[in-house]
């Protein structure tokens, strides 16, 4: 079987994708990507928005003025995000280190027409209002695959 090879950008650089096939559940099998030969397989990806968040006068997470807006950020674009073809949205805080950070989780195909679009105009304008935040800093993206096991 031949394969084709496909670019994708991750943490920062690109890395030469290949589609191969693998056993499925039912025995059949599927195409699936790899990243080279590395036995890195997946079947979607998501792209990740984060930043870091300032503590609240308790020190914490529950009182942080700037982990409240960037939920409210959230909020407002949540509409805008599970719109995306095949999206799954996760959001996920951490109170000890202050991150915040979205995921928006696609199948393969409809993800890389996202990426074909530089990921605009949604992520550039919720990138510039979370940078915007008072008490954000380290604002960044990044792409990663998934794959369930």
């Amino acid at each position: 079987m031949k394969s084709a090879a496909v670019v994708l950008g991750m943490c920062g650089g690109a890395a030469a994708l290949t589609i191969g096939t693998v056993p499925s559940r039912a025995g059949t099998v599927k195409m699936m990507p790899a990243i080279g030969d590395s036995g890195v397989e997946f079947e979607t990806v998501a792209r990740e928005w984060r930043c870091k968040y300032s503590p609240g006068e308790s020190g914490g997470p529950g009182d942080s003025a700037s982990l409240k807006a960037c939920q409210s950020l959230l909020d407002e674009y949540l509409p805008k995000l599970k719109a995306l073809p095949g999206a799954e949205i996760t959001r996920q805080v951490c109170g000890g280190c202050m991150d915040f950070k979205v995921s928006i989780t696609q199948p393969l195909a409809e993800h890389g027409e996202w990426a074909e679009a530089n990921y605009d105009p949604i992520e550039s304008e919720f990138m510039d209002k979370l940078k915007a935040i008072e008490g954000t800093s380290q604002h960044e993206t990044q792409e990663i695959t998934f794959v369930k096991l």
